[in-house]
Formats: structure tokens, C-alpha cells, sequence
């Protein structure tokens, strides 16, 4: 199926047509706001970090409604207080997974250590929607840059393998000489191709064919261009 990779969520409206024909009547969603900055518990998530008409849900949940899917539809997990067992229904049932930006470390540990989703959501078979951490943590290794790393250096990542490393992307990326030329430097020294995503782009995969589709501002670095 398809891998979407956006920096920001409000970048969807670029592809919004193009996903409306992929997905069903009646589909599912799921909704894993996992990405955050601290430890908290079941009811800070969904009551406070993730509450119900606050921004940051309205942003996540309007971007799901706009593709035609119900907010009745539209399951979101909760990692403190879900069980395994009906996380991985849910996942199993969904059309479309969505993984929220933040903390890349934190959705990591959520989804591999604290619920042991790894498995199910790897070999997720629908639509999988990324922003900034949920994006790059599709792919099985991932890149930070030092101005986007909260530890402020440039560093490789083991993320979710959805994607099987075809490219790597960049998100939040600057359209600077100087970063566009670093991001030439890694294409080169990994042989790999580098999508550079800003905040209003965003790259779509079918993971079947390895088809790349581009929207908004993106720009691809090729590898073995000096």
C-alpha cells in the first residue's frame, strides 16, 4: 500500500484528492500520539496532551476527516492504558495508521518496548500517514540533522522498517546551499537518494512498486551528484 511522509500535518491538503480514491467507504483509523516530549499517563494523553477540541487533536483528527473518514471511525490509542491485544485488533482493522510528530525516541520506545507493536505495524498493509518523527520512523534507518536533533549533531536512528530504506528523507528540511549541500554529502556517502521535505511538502510511496510521487516544496538530492 502507501507510505505518506509530511514535516507538517498541514501539508495533507496537497494530497488530500489523490487520497480520497485510495481509501474506501467506511474506512478505519488509527491514531498513535505517542511522539511525546515526556513520560506521562493514560489520562494526562488523552485528557490533556491529546484532549478532545485542543489544537493539536483538531489538527490530526480534521486532517483524517478531511480524506472521508468518520471521527467515529477514528481510533486513538492509548499507550498506558490499551492492552496489547486490542491495540493490535484495532491496527489489524484500520485502513490508515497515523503517526503524530514530536519525540522519535518516545514513539520508538512506545511502539517497540511499552506495547510490542513492532510486528503489527511494520507489516501494516494500509495507509500509513507520517509526520516529522512518525515520517522518518517509517523507514528502517532514519537520519537526524543537527538543526532538527534536540541533541544538536547530525545522527542515525533504527526506526519502524514500513519503508526498506529506498530513499531517506529530510524533514523539516532548509532550502539553504549550505544544508542542501550537506544532504548531497550523506546521498553520496550512503548511496541513497534524499527527499528534502519542508514544512509545506510532503512525498507519497507505494510500497509495492517503489513509485514516488512529490507535492509542494521538496526537493530531491540525487546521489553521485557532486
Amino acid at each position: 500500500m502507501y507510505s505518506v511522509f509530511v514535516s507538517k500535518i498541514k501539508a495533507m491538503a496537497l494530497i488530500n484528492d489523490d487520497l480520497r480514491r485510495l481509501i474506501k467507504r467506511d474506512a478505519n483509523a488509527v491514531v498513535l500520539p505517542w511522539s511525546m516530549p515526556q513520560e506521562l499517563d493514560a489520562n494526562r494523553l488523552l485528557n490533556d496532551y491529546f484532549k478532545k477540541g485542543s489544537d493539536k487533536y483538531n489538527k490530526y483528527i480534521n486532517s483524517l476527516i478531511n480524506l472521508g473518514i468518520r471521527e467515529e471511525n477514528i481510533f486513538i490509542g492509548n499507550c498506558y492504558s490499551d492492552s496489547k491485544e486490542l491495540l493490535r485488533e484495532k491496527i489489524k482493522k484500520a485502513d490508515v495508521l497515523l503517526l503524530t510528530g514530536g519525540n522519535p525516541e518516545m514513539l520508538f520506545s512506545k511502539v517497540v518496548h511499552g506495547t510490542e507493536l513492532l510486528y503489527d505495524i511494520k507489516y501494516f498493509e494500509g495507509i500509513v500517514i507520517g509526520e516529522s518523527a512518525g515520517a522518518v520512523l517509517e523507514f528502517k534507518r532514519y537520519f537526524i540533522t543537527k538543526e532538527n536533533n534536540y541533541y544538536k549533531y547530525f545522527a542515525f536512528y533504527d526506526g519502524f522498517g514500513i519503508v526498506d530504506d529506498p530513499f531517506y528523507i529530510d524533514v523539516h528540511s532548509l532550502d539553504t546551499k549550505e544544508y542542501l549541500d550537506f544532504l548531497r554529502e550523506v546521498a553520496n556517502e550512503y548511496d541513497k537518494d534524499i527527499y528534502a521535505i519542508a514544512d509545506d511538502g510532503a512525498v507519497v510511496l507505494n510500497r509495492s512498486s517503489l513509485d514516488v510521487k512529490t507535492y509542494g516544496n521538496v526537493i530531491k538530492i540525487e546521489r553521485g551528484i557532486v
